[in-house]
């Protein structure tokens, strides 16, 4: 029977440089990986730094990292998520990333945490999907634009308060949900959006996003699905919530509900 793996602080300086080596290695991508030394010293100053180590002893590796902050006090106070990701291509990544979560929790509850505040690309449905499955509501993002005003990075900010409750979207009918967008398929086994609506005001939407993240498609086709950031902001802003994520065979969606 296999073991979980464990998930904890580095032990030593030696363990924090194998971090930040894996964050070449990470999925999602990372823009600038953390060096060793402020990884060290952030955690001695009171910050979270957690690894999903493989093997025991001098010859244990990271596969999974995830980096977090303390912000606020009293009830109000969260941990902010910074970096994480897990190894690209593992094969049990799923257990990788439920070790991080309940790492996190645990932390979270020590440091007095009402909630984790994990921002995260919601055109990365692999990692959108394990958030929502374990209680995640995002009502607000971040983005950073250049000067044209064009969007460059997106991140939804994703609230985990505790275990996942019932989804009411799920028991709904699939033609209560009205789309944001229509794609058409493209070689490769790719799909490309050809239509946005911004103007619905339904209670529930569903906005199609790629299938395999938009980090993972090739430069002519990202571009193009960069709009769906757009029309998120245009959602967000007016009241609705990303609330889960629905598959039907290779397609991805995202779930949007209007706050009552």
């Amino acid at each position: 029977m296999s073991e979980p793996y464990p998930v904890e602080t580095p032990r030593s300086f030696e363990e924090f440089r194998a971090c930040e080596a894996l964050q070449r290695e990470l999925d999602p991508p990372v823009p600038a990986p953390i060096p060793a030394w402020f990884l060290w010293e952030m955690a001695r100053a009171g910050g979270l730094c957690l690894a999903a180590f493989n093997g025991i002893g001098v010859t244990r590796e990271p596969l999974g990292l995830v980096v977090a902050l303390r912000r606020g006090d009293g009830v109000e106070a969260t941990l902010r998520v910074v970096l994480y990701g897990v190894m690209r291509d593992r094969p049990d990544r799923d257990g990788i990333r439920e070790g991080l979560l309940a790492g996190l929790r645990d932390a979270a509850r020590a440091r007095g945490a009402a909630a984790i505040v994990w921002p995260f690309d919601p055109l990365e449905p692999e990692w959108a999907e394990f958030l929502f499955e374990h209680g995640a509501r995002a009502e607000a993002y971040e983005l950073r634009r250049a000067r044209s005003g064009e969007i460059q990075a997106f991140r939804a900010l994703a609230v985990v308060r505790g275990d996942a409750g019932e989804a009411p979207w799920r028991g709904a009918a699939l033609g209560s949900f009205f789309p944001v967008n229509a794609t058409r398929p493209v070689s490769g086994g790719l799909r490309e959006p050809v239509s946005w609506n911004l103007h619905l005001g339904a209670e529930r939407l569903l906005l199609e996003v790629p299938s395999p993240g938009i980090s993972r498609l090739p430069r002519a086709l990202r571009e193009p699905w960069a709009e769906a950031w757009r029309a998120l902001e245009e959602y967000l802003d007016r009241g609705y919530a990303l609330v889960g994520l629905y598959r039907q065979r290779e397609r991805a969606f995202l779930v949007l509900e209007r706050a009552p």
